[in-house]
Protein backbone atom coordinates (compact mmCIF):
# COMPACT_ATOMS: atom_id res chain seq x y z
CA UNK A 1 0.00 0.00 0.00
CA UNK A 2 1.61 3.30 -1.35
CA UNK A 3 2.16 6.07 1.91
CA UNK A 4 -0.77 8.79 1.57
CA UNK A 5 0.31 11.86 3.07
CA UNK A 6 -2.38 14.70 3.88
CA UNK A 7 -0.64 17.78 3.09
CA UNK A 8 0.87 17.59 -0.53
CA UNK A 9 0.95 21.26 -1.22
CA UNK A 10 2.86 22.28 2.14
CA UNK A 11 6.30 20.28 1.04
CA UNK A 12 6.72 21.56 -2.61
CA UNK A 13 10.32 22.40 -3.30
CA UNK A 14 11.30 26.02 -4.58
CA UNK A 15 11.36 26.30 -8.40
CA UNK A 16 14.94 27.35 -7.90
CA UNK A 17 16.52 24.63 -6.17
CA UNK A 18 18.19 21.38 -7.35
CA UNK A 19 18.71 18.02 -5.48
CA UNK A 20 22.54 17.96 -5.93
CA UNK A 21 23.22 21.00 -4.86
CA UNK A 22 23.28 24.00 -2.30
CA UNK A 23 20.24 26.49 -2.84
CA UNK A 24 22.02 29.46 -1.16
CA UNK A 25 25.93 28.58 -2.11
CA UNK A 26 25.14 26.41 -5.74
CA UNK A 27 28.15 24.40 -4.27
CA UNK A 28 27.63 20.40 -5.18
CA UNK A 29 28.05 18.58 -2.08
CA UNK A 30 27.23 14.73 -0.98
CA UNK A 31 25.59 15.93 1.92
CA UNK A 32 22.95 18.21 1.56
CA UNK A 33 20.04 19.23 4.14
CA UNK A 34 16.49 19.75 3.15
CA UNK A 35 15.13 22.80 5.43
CA UNK A 36 11.79 25.30 4.45
CA UNK A 37 12.85 28.51 3.30
CA UNK A 38 11.29 31.21 5.62
CA UNK A 39 10.50 33.91 2.96
CA UNK A 40 9.01 31.94 0.20
CA UNK A 41 7.83 29.06 2.83
CA UNK A 42 9.18 26.15 0.13
CA UNK A 43 11.74 23.12 0.58
CA UNK A 44 15.44 23.47 -0.15
CA UNK A 45 18.52 22.00 -0.41
CA UNK A 46 21.02 23.12 1.69
CA UNK A 47 24.78 22.56 2.93
CA UNK A 48 25.71 22.40 6.47
CA UNK A 49 27.63 25.54 6.09
CA UNK A 50 24.96 27.39 4.74
CA UNK A 51 22.46 26.30 7.14
CA UNK A 52 25.29 27.54 10.03
CA UNK A 53 25.76 30.99 8.42
CA UNK A 54 22.04 31.42 7.44
CA UNK A 55 20.34 30.04 10.82
CA UNK A 56 17.80 32.49 10.74
CA UNK A 57 16.63 32.26 6.74
CA UNK A 58 15.52 28.69 7.50
CA UNK A 59 13.18 26.21 9.50
CA UNK A 60 14.06 22.63 9.82
CA UNK A 61 10.92 21.16 9.06
CA UNK A 62 10.86 17.61 9.70
CA UNK A 63 7.07 16.92 10.65
CA UNK A 64 4.61 15.88 8.32
CA UNK A 65 1.05 14.24 9.18
CA UNK A 66 0.60 10.90 8.18
CA UNK A 67 -2.78 8.39 7.19
CA UNK A 68 -3.47 5.40 6.70
CA UNK A 69 -1.33 2.58 7.86
CA UNK A 70 2.53 2.44 8.92
CA UNK A 71 4.46 -0.05 9.06
CA UNK A 72 7.78 -1.26 7.62
CA UNK A 73 8.72 0.17 4.87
Amino acid sequence: MPIIYDDEKSYRFHKSDSADKCFACNENSDRLLVVRQIKSMMLVHLCHSCIANNFSDYLLDNTRPWLGEKGNL
